[in-house]
């Protein structure tokens, strides 16, 4: 399965099970890991955090309960750094909530620390691994697919409309500011993910409705907009790990739909206000 020794890192502040962990690695053996196990242990989350951000770690083996932080917070906080390394939950408690709680939250396995052995801990770590990767090359699947699917609206949006508009879409008619416009839909985008994960505020709605209107105002269609979401988030996955892409392509769908809602309700207000003046207009005409 590997072509390295596997790098387990065990964080855990309790010294009896940090031993008895080092002794089930030290004397396991399995044909997938053939080179064997290397054990790194950190008794806090902040040390685990260090370890995951120095890279090299193929599997971690968390304890909830740690000095630093309790619960899935603990969870959730090591997903945060380790965005592709697969965790393995452990609790000194069979408890099935928990199990369940945190295999919905993405952990890759929960492992009871009363019934461990070596047997059960291989088998732990070689799941956590294959499911990793196949979610990995699920998730991939899944992005490509979303662009593809993209970009055939926007083509066929393109073909339906080309005969019966006479403007150009955006990024022909202004295409320095589309790529303006793209750099402000990432930080947008980069916006979102930060309210998520860090739970700041960035008054995101706000920004969202302004920019609809300042589409509005160059009089963009929903093609433009879906083709300026489709080529800045292909600019964004290109440079971060898969777990990053995957956070993109999640915020964003929830970025388009509202950009595309406040867009819709800008012309909405555009063609009632046009709608009044013209009415205004007739009734001087016809009036004595």
């Amino acid at each position: 399965m590997l072509d390295h020794r596997c790098r387990v890192l065990l964080v855990e502040d309790n010294p009896d099970d940090i031993d008895k962990l080092q002794k089930l690695i030290t004397t396991a053996k399995s044909p997938s890991f053939s080179r064997g196990f290397e054990l790194l242990c950190a008794e806090t989350l902040d040390e685990g955090r260090d370890y995951l951000a120095q890279g090299g770690i193929d599997v971690v083996l968390l304890d909830l309960m740690l000095p630093d932080s309790r619960g899935m917070e603990t969870l959730r906080q090591m997903q945060q750094t380790a965005f592709d390394v697969p965790i393995i939950v452990q609790s000194v408690l069979e408890d099935e909530r928990v199990a369940v709680k945190a295999l919905e939250m993405g952990a890759c396995g929960y492992l009871p620390k009363a019934k461990l052995d070596t047997s059960l801990l291989v088998y732990a770590i070689r799941a956590a691994l294959e499911r990793r990767y196949h979610l990995a090359a699920l998730e991939q699947h899944q992005q490509q697919q979303e662009l593809k699917d993209l970009e055939k609206l926007i083509t066929g949006d393109i073909n339906s409309t080309q005969k019966s508009s006479s403007v150009e879409p955006l990024h022909k008619r202004m295409p320095d500011v589309f790529e303006e416009l793209m750099q402000h839909y990432g930080d947008l985008m980069e916006w979102a993910l930060e309210e998520r994960i860090y739970k700041v505020e960035h008054q995101l709605s706000m920004h969202l409705n302004t920019f609809a209107e300042q589409l509005g105002l160059l009089q963009a269609s929903p093609r433009d907009l879906i083709e300026l979401h489709t080529k800045t988030l292909k600019q964004k996955n290109q440079a971060v790990n898969r777990r990053k892409a995957q956070a993109y392509t999640t915020e964003g769908r929830f970025l388009l739909l509202e950009v595309m809602g406040n867009l819709a309700a800008y012309y909405r207000r555009y063609f009632i206000g046009l709608s009044k003046i013209n009415l205004g207009k007739d009734a001087k005409k016809f009036s004595p």
